[in-house]
């Protein structure tokens, strides 16, 4: 018998069934998403990190690493195959140089051999051209030794050298960010480079630790990685305990195991923790509407069988079998729901996260989807048993009447709901619970719910007074189509309810087209901002002065590429060529910088016109007078010299100062031999007696200056020089002491360099192109958000803090920003003049980074879902409003049968319908414009919202008005092809049918 009345209200029934299957979809959507929004999150975080972030090195010196290993990463199936290496660190006899002796699985693949071949069998080792070793040679390490035991002892075991390695690419992740030789060919004064070997040597050797002989002196090592595509946001707890174990071990064991992935979990439970508030409060407001639409369509169902219900009553059935009759048909179509919801909400889900996240994210299904889809059934549960009350309690003679009797609607619901949402806006927009002290909060994302509710609420009260106000116009005028349409509005059952589900549906899409579009908004200006241009073409470091040279080169024009170096902070450094900053279109706001333009800023930044001190040859001496030094003290003096190929300083020593003057030589670096050097600043060191009763003060004047190049000296002339700790002092004079020990330098530079200034830099000291903090700058332009600058910092000459600094930071990023987005060309050119190119990064890169993050992604959700349920709503009101003109059918003809013609029966039924719509639709608009004034500026974008730029947070109209556009336009559509279908129906013939 259920199955007989599901069939005869097909229509109803597949409606309900239809409306009842999009809030369990959508409901379950949201966890689904959810699920890969946070894999997205956890993978993004990893591939960011360096690679000391993504993984771990085991390392231990008591063996039994590949079962320790493997305890570690047991049940992690998001880890890769360990690469084991081993290793031993020596000197060579009468080398001061500590040397690792190496060996790692896979080394030959990521050393590029310059001569020779990797090692294969025991005691054959691989060198690094800056070695200075060759191929065939036989070197030994004072701590590895033979196994042969000889009258002397064990002697170091002989290892030969097969094979020359060129230094593979900075930042190879294989070697998991260790330094085993230099990439730039330069190794350092106490540490060459490694010898590379096979695991056969440590067979056939012993190793002297300490002072005992054995082969355990090996230390064994595992690298695991972290493999990013088999990482899902499930398995960030996983993830946070192995690292906690990682830090235990030591204690514990006395194993080391060494990584950044506790920095690396961080970013992720950050990223994901911007993600969840949002998230739940969407799906929160997405289930509260779909419950809204269950309530009035399941409540149509349930009225449509009001006669049933009281034929059943009269035949005497109990209440509980009245209830059950009433309660069958509608909670069978909801259990049908659920299944199938939720399979539409994983197919739903699929799709958007193949549209809106990275390719290869898993779409999984996690409890909680389920649980969601079951909570947004439950509206239609309780709206079935409300609508089986009223049915069941209303006397059976009002059932049956065809034109029930009216009876206002009452207040107090409406009411409490009201100072429920005025409660909640105000809780929420004062910064209460809710909100953090900053004002901004993820709890600010149900405002837009808040707001749509109470404004249709309001709608829904107001249309049928409005219209009732308007009776009085119609009967003097404007015919019978209007005179019924707006009585009909005034007093039909659906109009409040299609009214109150419109506003909440397109307030919530409004709102959330509205949000989107400010905050894409928002991601573009702060990825303009951070990112500094169109495009920024990471290299790798060199002096600035090849930069320069090399970027002029490339684009001799001075158009399309500015040359950068990047020091972090706080504050931050920015280091360029103003002139070509500003002709590349750098990210720029004159509003910002008090209606300065970018070419303005730039002039402010001028290029200082001293030359520099430039040498070229291969001996330097320098002719000095000076007090004389204390008895018993020694005053060492030193020059130093920026060398062609090296981003950091050379200094050579001059030797001591003895009597009162005295001409000091040295050798200059090779390098100076091929290309100029800059003098840039003599010091002296005094060192004391073992026993002394005043400290030393001897001052030092520069006389002469000269350089030997091809055999002949070469007087220079002596620069204005300056006195970095007595700025008055320029007559080339400076002071060797134990405290305040001075520097002199050549005056080729502003001591107080002119600076676009972002944030309160003030007189606060800044890095400088070698971090060295020393000393301010003057800003020339005040601006609220400058070119490559994330927070408080300064914009300066790169020629300039090249001229003030010693060398340049080895964190330093080098860089190369142009106007270009197919930046091909410019990369080939680079690459001719020397750069090394390492990757490039453009605007919208940085923007899709933070639409990527969790509250991007939660309102990606907001807006798919919204627009979906906007369209629903509209479906369903369209629907209702044609179920209630069928239920009037009787009366339509006959009215037709006293004479009212089709065109205005037509009429009426045109204006029913687009006065309804329209209303619900223009109250939305209303709802969504008021939310997102008040809650764009509340409403978290960012994981961590930048410091700069300002955010505008400026709404598009365009997608906002195709929005309700295209819902008028599609009300328009449907209410005429409605009317047209009523019409049809309505013939004078149905008056002879019996009352149904």
């Amino acid at each position: 018998m259920i199955l007989r009345g599901l069939w005869e209200r097909r229509t109803l029934s597949l409606v309900v069934l239809l409306i009842a299957l999009v809030p369990i979809a959508s409901a379950a959507v949201g966890p689904v998403y959810s699920a890969a929004a946070r894999t997205t999150i956890a993978r993004d975080a990893v591939r960011a990190a360096p690679v000391e972030g993504r993984g771990w090195r085991f390392t231990t010196t008591k063996g039994g690493l590949e079962a320790k290993v493997a305890a570690f990463t047991r049940g992690a199936d998001f880890t890769g195959r360990p690469v084991l290496g081993m290793e031993a660190s020596s000197g060579r006899p009468g080398d001061r140089r500590a040397y690792s002796l190496v060996w790692q699985d896979g080394q030959c693949a990521h050393l590029p051999l310059a001569e020779g071949r990797c090692p294969r069998a025991a005691k054959e080792v691989m060198a690094s051209q800056a070695s200075g070793f060759e191929v065939g040679q036989r070197i030994t390490l004072s701590a590895v030794v033979s196994v042969e035991f000889t009258p002397r002892g064990r002697e170091p075991a002989p290892l030969t050298v097969v094979g020359i390695y060129r230094p593979g690419p900075a930042g190879d992740p294989f070697w998991f960010g260790r330094t085993l030789f230099s990439p730039d060919g330069d190794p350092g004064r106490d540490k060459a480079d490694a010898l590379f070997t096979v695991p056969e040597t440590r067979l056939e050797t012993y190793n002297i630790s300490g002072g005992v002989t054995s082969e355990a002196g090996w230390t064994d090592y595992a690298i695991v990685p972290i493999v990013t595509d088999r990482l899902d946001g499930t398995d960030v707890e996983r993830l946070a305990a192995m690292q906690a174990a990682a830090e235990s071990e030591a204690p514990r064991s006395g194993d080391i195991v060494f990584s950044w992935v506790g920095d690396t979990v961080k970013a992720i439970t950050a990223g994901t923790g911007a993600l969840g508030v949002p998230t739940l409060l969407v799906i929160a407001q997405l289930v509260g509407l779909g419950w809204m639409l269950l309530f009035q369509t399941v409540g149509d169902l349930v009225r449509a069988r009001g006669a049933e219900i009281a034929l059943a009553r009269l035949r005497g059935h109990g209440r509980a079998r009245v209830w059950r009759f009433a309660l069958a048909e509608p909670l069978l179509l909801l259990a049908a729901a659920v299944p199938l919801g939720l399979l539409l909400g994983h197919a739903a889900a699929g799709l958007m996260i193949g549209a809106l996240l990275p390719a290869g994210i898993p779409v999984t299904f996690p409890p909680d989807a389920a649980a969601a889809g079951v909570a947004a059934m439950l509206g239609g549960v309780l709206a079935a048993a409300t609508a089986a009350w009223r049915t069941a309690t209303r006397p059976v003679v009002e059932e049956w009447r065809r034109t029930p009797r009216r009876t206002s609607r009452g207040w107090v619901l409406d009411a409490v709901v009201l100072a429920v949402t005025v409660v909640g806006l105000a809780e929420l927009l004062a910064g209460g619970l809710i909100t953090d002290v900053s004002g901004r909060g993820p709890g600010a994302l149900a405002v837009p719910g808040l707001v749509a509710l109470g404004v249709a609420l309001l709608a829904g009260r107001a249309l049928p007074v409005l219209a009732g106000r308007l009776f009085g116009v119609t009967r003097r005028r404007g015919g019978l189509g209007p005179f019924l349409a707006l009585r009909q509005v005034a007093r039909g059952p659906v109009t409040a309810g299609s009214v109150i589900v419109l506003g909440a549906a397109f307030g919530l899409a409004t709102f959330a087209v509205s949000a989107w579009s400010a905050t894409s908004g928002d991601y573009a200006e702060t990825a303009r901002f951070h990112n500094g241009a169109a495009t920024a073409i990471t290299v790798r470091p060199v002096e600035p002065g090849r930069l320069l040279a090399a970027v002029a080169a490339a684009d001799p024009g001075g158009r399309t590429a500015a040359p950068v170096i990047k020091v972090p902070g706080p504050p931050q450094l920015i280091a360029t060529d103003p002139a070509r900053l500003a002709a590349v279109g750098a990210a720029w706001r004159p509003d910002l910088a008090g209606g300065t333009s970018l070419a303005r800023a730039a002039a402010a930044l001028p290029t200082p016109a001293t030359p520099r001190v430039l040498v070229r040859g291969d001996r330097f001496r320098a002719e000095v007078t000076h007090d004389r030094p204390p008895r018993g003290w020694t005053i060492k003096l030193f020059v130093t010299f920026r060398v062609p190929g090296q981003l950091r300083p050379a200094q050579l020593p001059l030797g001591d100062l003895t009597g009162r003057s005295g001409t000091h030589e040295w050798n200059l670096p090779p390098a100076c031999e091929q290309a100029p050097c800059e003098l840039r600043a003599f010091r002296g060191d005094p060192v004391p007696p073992p026993e002394f009763e005043e400290s030393a003060y001897v001052r030092v004047t520069v006389t002469g200056l000269a350089v030997r190049e091809r055999g002949r000296w070469r007087a220079l002339h002596l620069p204005p020089w300056s006195n970095d700790e007595n700025p008055l002092q320029r007559d080339g004079t400076f002071a060797v002491t134990m405290t305040g020990n001075q520097t002199l330098r050549p005056a080729t530079y502003d001591p107080l360099p002119p600076a676009i200034a972002v944030g309160p830099v003030g007189n606060r000291v800044v890095p400088g192109l070698d971090n060295a903090f020393a000393g301010p700058v003057r800003t020339a332009v005040a601006t609220a958000a400058a070119p490559g600058l994330t927070g408080p910092g300064v914009l300066v000459n790169l020629e300039h803090a090249d001229r003030i600094a010693y060398g340049v930071y080895d964190k330093a990023v080098h860089q190369v920003w142009t106007g270009l987005t197919d930046t091909a060309a410019l990369e080939r050119a680079l690459e001719r003049e020397g750069l090394t190119v390492v990757s490039r990064r453009h605007v919208a890169d940085v923007a899709a980074s933070f639409a990527g993050q969790g509250p991007g992604l939660a309102l990606l959700l907001l807006l798919v879902s919204a627009l979906a349920a906007a369209v629903l709503a509209l479906g369903r009101t369209v629907l209702a409003l044609h179920a209630a003109a069928r239920r009037r059918g009787y009366e339509l003809a006959a009215l037709e049968a006293s004479g009212a013609k089709v065109a205005a029966l037509r009429v009426a039924l045109l204006l029913e319908q687009v006065i309804t719509v329209t209303a619900g639709t223009l109250a939305g608009l209303l709802a969504g414009l008021l939310a997102a004034r008040a809650a764009l500026g509340r409403i978290p974008q960012f994981t961590e919202p930048p410091l700069t730029p300002p955010l505008p947070h400026e709404v598009a109209a365009a997608p906002v008005a195709l929005v309700v556009g295209g819902a008028l336009l599609a009300s328009l559509l449907a209410a005429v092809v409605v009317a047209e279908l009523l019409l049809r129906g309505i013939r004078v013939e149905r008056l002879r049918d019996a009352p149904a």
